[in-house]
């Protein structure tokens, strides 16, 4: 808890296997959103960071080498399509089949798999989207791992106009929480983790500042190659946000508010359950206006009442 919270070999190159060297998985989408029903193609890159080359095992099977973990708006795994399960029982590679692939420094190799011949994606919303390599068949219990993409699926055509007046409300509402004061931002975004309105609760959270409390991400950050990488690193921040507070919030209560110009600290008891134990953690919640006149969290410190 934070606080509390073609491919030459050359013999005179060393060759190592993928762990411990700088092999980055990246995942690529062709548009900014899809819909319901449509195919939905992924090309997933294992590239070669590091100074030396790396070699590995790959599967005439695609999804014994490449895969993928899906969540849903709801914050729950996508399952499998029961067609493409029974195809994975009943189709089994051995590692005589294997071929062996080296890559060379600053070297890539791709796959292209379109997700909905795999994944039962049946609700229209935003999804998280991780890429896992297996390297070695054999051993599914450890894999390469991207960083979490959001993708937006929409309905399909003749189903968006009947809700698009759900949605018009949706976004006035959004648009109402911007303008609360810092004590009732806390009280919004604690009351839209106990609902699971995970949007409404990221709404209120400066990612990119609050992640610098979280080492881990906040070096894959910071060491992040492009600008483009490190929005996937901050996505990937978000939805970790949505799991970290795992035990249920029974009750909240803000104490004290002290504003001074565009910063803003909330004090605030939490009452948490979990299983048949209940506590209490008093934050600190730190709080700026931003250019738009919106209280954001960007901070914050917990500890235990006694």
């Amino acid at each position: 808890m934070k606080k509390l919270f073609v491919f030459l070999a050359f013999t005179f190159l060393p060759l190592k296997g993928l762990y411990g060297l700088n092999v980055q998985i990246e995942l690529q989408f062709y548009k900014d959103s899809y819909r319901l029903n449509e195919p939905i193609p992924v090309t997933i890159n294992v590239v070669n960071n590091s100074s030396e080359a790396v070699k590995f095992n790959i599967s005439p099977l695609i999804y014994e080498s490449f895969f993928f973990s899906i969540i849903t708006p709801r914050n729950e795994e996508v399952p499998l399509l029961d067609s493409f399960q029974v195809e994975m029982k009943n189709n089994q590679s051995s590692s005589g089949e294997y071929r062996t692939v080296l890559l060379m420094p600053q070297e890539s190799f791709s796959r292209m798999i379109d997700i909905t011949r795999w994944f039962d994606i049946r609700e229209a919303g935003y999804y998280y989207i991780k890429g896992i390599f297996y390297s070695n068949p054999d051993n599914r219990a450890e894999g390469n791992e991207s960083f979490n993409y959001k993708i937006l699926i929409k309905p399909p055509v003749p189903v968006e106009g009947e809700i698009s007046e759900e949605e018009i409300v949706r976004k006035k509402e959004l648009e109402q929480v911007k303008k609360l004061p810092p004590y009732e931002v806390i009280e919004d975004m604690l009351d839209a983790k106990m609902k699971k309105d995970w949007q409404r609760f990221l709404i209120h959270i400066d990612a990119e500042r609050l992640i610098k409390a979280f080492s881990d991400y906040y070096n894959a950050y910071e060491n992040a190659r492009t600008g483009s990488y490190r929005l996937e690193v901050v996505e990937d921040f978000k939805r970790y946000l949505t799991t970290y507070w795992q035990d249920r919030i029974l009750s909240y209560k803000v104490l004290e508010t002290q504003i001074k110009e565009d910063k803003a600290t909330v004090i605030c008891d939490v009452e948490y359950k979990v299983r048949t134990i209940t506590y209490v953690l008093r934050y600190n919640f730190s709080l700026y206006k931003n250019h738009l006149n919106q209280w954001l969290l960007y901070d914050y410190y917990a500890h235990k009442v006694l």
